[in-house]
């Protein structure tokens, strides 16, 4: 359904004096699609008038809210719950919004200098990105959503950055970096050809195979962090906790998880 079938079907229920139901959606949300608005990636509410902003009741399992100065206000009455944030958009801000962002060295030297920007999503800046190109590209940032950086590109992203969720910290010299962002099974044709000594971003569901070794696995992952879920043989899931300096999300057992 088109987000203009969406708005009809929601006045045509109003008129009718039935009750709405909830509005889902695993996407982006723009507008009022509805009184109640569950499970969305992104409601993007900008530029949409207060009094329509007022018609909703309550917004709950957003990824990110975004209003602007117009409509703060109706926006502050408006019940949301477990939203990884809530952000007024300032009118001289350009907006990114992308489920997996990668910023790389030559992706910023093509940018604009002094961008006042809103990133929303996964941010991956790459090891290359160095903190005076940072300095240079962006005057003013927020984050909404799990930010990724080495050391020193946070640390001069950081004297200019509103960040809204989890931030994962890199070594400067992090070597090879692999990312999950949705679900990866990590068996032993897989991990033989991983580079050795690898940092492992779980941000989705990883799953170790019962025929992974202990050895091939200690030789593999030199680092893990777990923002999603990690399903792993006991002595496996050990190790990998271990080798853990992020752990936001869950480790649990071979055979005791839903698949």
């Amino acid at each position: 359904m088109s987000e203009n079938e969406q708005t009809q079907q929601h006045q045509e229920t109003e008129a009718g004096g039935q009750p709405e139901p909830a509005m889902g959606a695993t996407g982006i949300v723009r507008g009022v699609a509805g009184r109640h608005v569950t499970a969305a990636g992104v409601v993007d509410l900008r530029g949409v008038p207060p009094e329509q902003v007022a018609k909703i009741e309550s917004i709950e399992a957003a990824g990110a809210v975004l209003g602007d100065e117009g409509n703060r206000e109706a926006l502050g009455r408006v019940q949301i719950r477990a939203a990884g944030g809530v952000v007024i958009v300032k009118p001289d801000y350009r907006v990114v919004m992308a489920p997996n962002l990668e910023l790389s060295r030559s992706m910023l030297e093509a940018m604009p200098a002094a961008q006042k920007i809103v990133l929303v999503g996964i941010i991956f800046i790459r090891p290359e990105v160095t903190p005076e190109l940072i300095a240079q590209k962006f005057e003013a940032v927020e984050v909404v959503g799990i930010l990724m950086a080495c050391e020193r590109a946070l640390g001069a992203l950081f004297g200019r950055a509103e960040i809204t969720g989890p931030t994962i910290s890199l070594p400067d010299d992090v070597g090879p970096v692999v990312r999950s962002i949705g679900q990866s099974r990590l068996d032993t044709g897989y991990l033989e050809r991983l580079a050795d000594r690898t940092t492992y971003l779980n941000v989705g569901q990883t799953i170790v195979a019962d025929d992974v070794s202990e050895d091939l696995l200690d030789r593999k992952i030199l680092s893990y962090h777990n923002v999603g879920q990690t399903v792993a043989p006991r002595n496996l899931l050990d190790l990998l906790k271990a080798r853990c300096p992020t752990n936001l999300g869950d480790f649990a057992e071979a055979g005791q998880h839903d698949d």
